[in-house]
């Protein structure tokens, strides 16, 4: 039986890099872990195709028997464009993946067979069912599987030179509550994890494969600190007998500042960056929404901290939470500049579905649509200490304010010139860096504007002067805030948008123009 399994290509976002691919020489950043997971899932028997959108075309001429999508919500419009082509075509499709496992609904009558939740045991049951012709329309996993029978992934059908960075994952589940967060909802707040061997062999293949980067995927590393220092030291000492050959990020809570064995470790193995969902300098915004574990303590304490192991800290930061008034706007500012964070990921409080927060927000008649936009662009919730209005633009302004020249480099020079030392202290580490460099020469500088060019020159060259073994970072900060720059220009543009339009309705309840609802927010 031949299978073929389809991510659908990412709407343009903060994290998709869109507007520096060619300058990195790459087609994406890094890809959707499902479709080689549910790869390794599927005995050797069957034939399996990949294709990421993202990378490649869909092949919608394709003879396999079976169409397997999977996506998050914000791919919900062409995952249902895909589907219905197929569907069109006489294919059996199936579909799973975060979307479908929070909106089930909404693919109901529109595909063949819907996965909710994990599929490491539904996947080959379905597989059998449908041999034998009895196969379900909805396979939904009670119980949580367990990580350690999760086999390697199929790396080896992926196009591994077309991404920047390979993903894999060590743990699924957090032991937090945040409101706002679907997660818990899809994986439980009990993390379950891999043992060290498994993942040892997904990094032992991703090498193989040449790769240079691995993004652990894990929503929180460290929801088990004890397992995370096992792998920790495991990968030091790999990393260690081949000369550091991959550079290593993942996401984290901000409670790893408090343990500094944990710091260490990650620093040894070689974990340069960390994304770490701050949300808020406002401790009752933190408080409201059950961040309790970022209340304790100094937020600014935390990082600097964090950043004196040479952990880069890239930070998730929400606005619109119930106790943030137009103030909120100012002190996140504020707070980015003086946290020395370069890459703050900055978006509006959105309500998923599922979420406490849904349902809060829900009861109290506060949604202004179901479904959920691009946080960029659309929040569906009604702020409660300010209007829609006020939301709106001081957003915006805070978007214009973070990514403008000046303030971008001040607060990345100042990261650059205080971080810790980092293991390997090499200002090379990638076959590629050197092109990267080049194109980046090109993109900013050459064929830039001149602020964009004077930005380039003089944060290369300080660094250069200042401290020669953080120049690859500098280069790269340089670069990407070209595609920063540029989306936020966009996502300000779209705004604007919804600004104009705010402006001229009274009622905070009112829905907006069509074009502007969730389903189209995304760029």
């Amino acid at each position: 039986m031949k299978i073929y399994l389809i991510a659908p290509k990412n709407p343009e976002s903060f994290w998709t890099m869109d507007r520096i691919l060619s300058s990195l020489g790459k087609r994406c950043v890094f890809p959707n872990l499902s479709l080689p997971t549910v790869a390794g899932i599927t005995p050797r028997a069957h034939e399996v195709v990949l294709c990421d959108e993202n990378v490649e075309d869909v092949d919608f001429d394709t003879d396999a028997d079976i169409i397997g999508i999977t996506g998050f919500i914000v791919h919900k419009n062409r995952i249902l464009e895909i589907a219905a082509e197929f569907k069109r075509r006489g294919k059996f499709v199936v579909v799973g993946g975060p979307f479908v496992s929070l909106c089930p609904e909404e693919l109901e009558g529109k595909v063949d067979v819907r996965f909710v939740d994990e599929a490491e045991y539904t996947w080959p049951q379905f597989l059998e069912d449908y041999a034998r012709g009895e196969h379900l329309e909805v396979y939904r996993q009670v119980e949580k599987p367990s990580m350690l029978d999760s086999p390697l992934p199929r790396f080896d059908l992926m196009k591994t030179d077309r991404y920047q960075t390979m993903t894999i994952q060590f743990a699924r589940g957090c032991p937090f509550n945040c409101e706002f967060c679907d997660i818990i909802v899809m994986y439980g707040r009990k993390p379950r994890a891999k043992s060290v061997a498994q993942v040892m062999a997904e990094i032992e293949e991703v090498y193989r494969l040449g790769m240079t980067g691995i993004f652990l995927v894990d929503d929180n590393f460290i929801g088990n600190k004890k397992l995370a220092k096992e792998l920790l030291r495991a990968i030091t000492a790999w990393q260690q007998e081949r000369g550091y050959p991959i550079e290593f990020n993942t996401e984290v809570s901000l409670n790893v500042a408090g343990d500094d064995e944990l710091l260490a470790l990650m620093r040894d193995a070689g974990m340069t960056t960390i994304f770490v969902g701050i949300e808020s300098p406002r401790k009752e915004s933190l408080l409201e929404t059950h961040k309790t574990q970022n209340a304790r303590g100094d937020i600014l304490d935390n990082v600097h901290h964090i950043q004196s192991f040479g952990i880069q800290v890239e930070a998730g930061m929400i606005v619109g939470f119930d106790h943030d008034d137009t103030d909120i706007f100012d002190e996140q500012f504020r707070f980015i500049q003086d946290a020395r964070i370069p890459v703050s990921m900055t978006g509006m409080l959105n309500a998923m579905p599922k979420t406490p927060l849904h349902q809060r927000l829900r009861e109290a008649g506060r949604l202004i649509a179901e479904s959920v936009g691009d946080q960029f662009v659309f929040t569906n919730v009604i702020p409660k200490a300010m209007s829609r209005l006020e939301l709106y633009e001081g957003y915006r302004a805070l978007l214009e304010r973070l990514y403008d020249y000046r303030n971008y480099k001040q607060r990345t020079m100042d990261y650059l010139m205080r971080r810790g030392r980092q293991v390997t202290g090499k200002i090379t580490t990638r076959r590629e860096d050197i092109g990267v460099l080049f194109r980046m020469f090109r993109d900013c500088v050459l064929n830039a504007s001149p602020r964009r060019a004077w930005m380039t020159i003089s944060m290369v060259v300080q660094t250069a002067l200042r401290r020669p073994a953080a120049l690859r970072e500098a280069v790269f900060f340089a670069l990407v805030h070209k595609h920063f720059y540029e989306y936020a220009g966009h996502v300000n543009e779209r705004l604007d948008e919804l600004i104009i339009q705010l402006r001229e309705i009274p009622d905070e309840l009112a829905p907006m123009q069509p074009g502007l609802l969730p389903e189209k927010a995304s760029p």
